[in-house]
């Protein structure tokens, strides 16, 4: 059985999302330091993980040659320079990709030999509250797709969806938490105008967003439910949302998730 804590795991770059994944993993002592290999292009990326006990290297063939487990977190954009250098290192490993729009089928065509993975996390992994999807690899043994589970499953919430969904996905919890920053932004930009300090207002919307999540999750009612619960005949609330119908807010958002998974798949061209 491929146990978490009996692989050894490699990350090729050390971006916020590679970071975030092995930071939770560490944190919940999963894995041992000493089993995991993470390269980077810039040495200094390397060092808060190498004080931490992992191996670190600049050379990418490197962690593809001593680990079992591999998580590719480098952009799509440059996969045609780091492929080719993976390719004879990875047969019969499992390869993990969080790249948007790059499908298994071309990753298995780059890596013969490898079990491929898909992934979509987000950026609050960063916090320990991330929501990753992972696409279902039916070549990949059980307990070695439960070892992929696990991995994000240490810095946050995770689900199982097809892989003909992943460029959907993205628009659900890839991209979408940069909907909430920018919304957070003119709630507390428009507050700031009326008087009121910046970071009390920032602290009051996150917190808000926060809360309103958990009622999402907890309370078992739908979102709609639960937006009319907060209005009151003739209330401010209500009031408020007479802008979203009269800006068409629906059609604004399903424009913004149509150009999300249209460029997914521009991106796996």
């Amino acid at each position: 059985m491929a146990a978490m804590g009996d692989l050894v795991l490699g990350f090729v770059g050390a971006g916020n999302m590679n970071g975030a994944i092995l930071r939770g993993l560490l944190k919940q002592g999963l894995v041992p330091p000493e089993r995991v290999w993470l390269s980077n292009r810039s040495p200094e990326k390397l060092t808060p993980f190498a004080e931490l006990g992992v191996h670190t290297t600049t050379d990418n063939q490197t962690v593809a040659r001593q680990a079992g487990l591999i998580v590719l977190g480098v952009k799509p954009q440059m996969f045609p320079d780091v492929l080719p250098a993976l390719a004879g290192e990875v047969a019969g490993k499992c390869v993990v990709s969080i790249a948007a729009g790059i499908s298994a089928a071309s990753l298995r065509e780059a890596l013969p030999g490898a079990m491929v993975v898909r992934a979509m996390p987000n950026t609050p992994l960063m916090v320990g509250v991330g929501a990753t999807a992972v696409a279902r690899a039916d070549e990949v043994p059980a307990d070695l797709f439960q070892a992929v589970l696990d991995l994000f499953s240490a810095a946050g919430a995770v689900a199982v969806i097809d892989e003909g969904q992943m460029d959907d996905i993205i628009n659900v919890n890839g991209s979408s938490p940069a909907w909430f920053f920018r919304m957070a932004d003119v709630m507390v930009r428009r507050a700031v105008a009326a008087g009121i300090d910046a970071q009390t207002a920032l602290t009051l919307a996150a917190k808000t967003m926060e809360g309103s999540a958990r009622l999402l999750l907890e309370s078992g009612k739908t979102p709609e439910e639960l937006c009319r619960q907060v209005c009151s005949p003739g209330g401010t609330t209500l009031a408020s949302l007479t802008a979203f119908a009269d800006r068409d807010f629906d059609g604004l958002m399903l424009d913004a998730m149509d150009r999300c998974t249209k460029r997914s798949k521009e991106l796996g061209k």
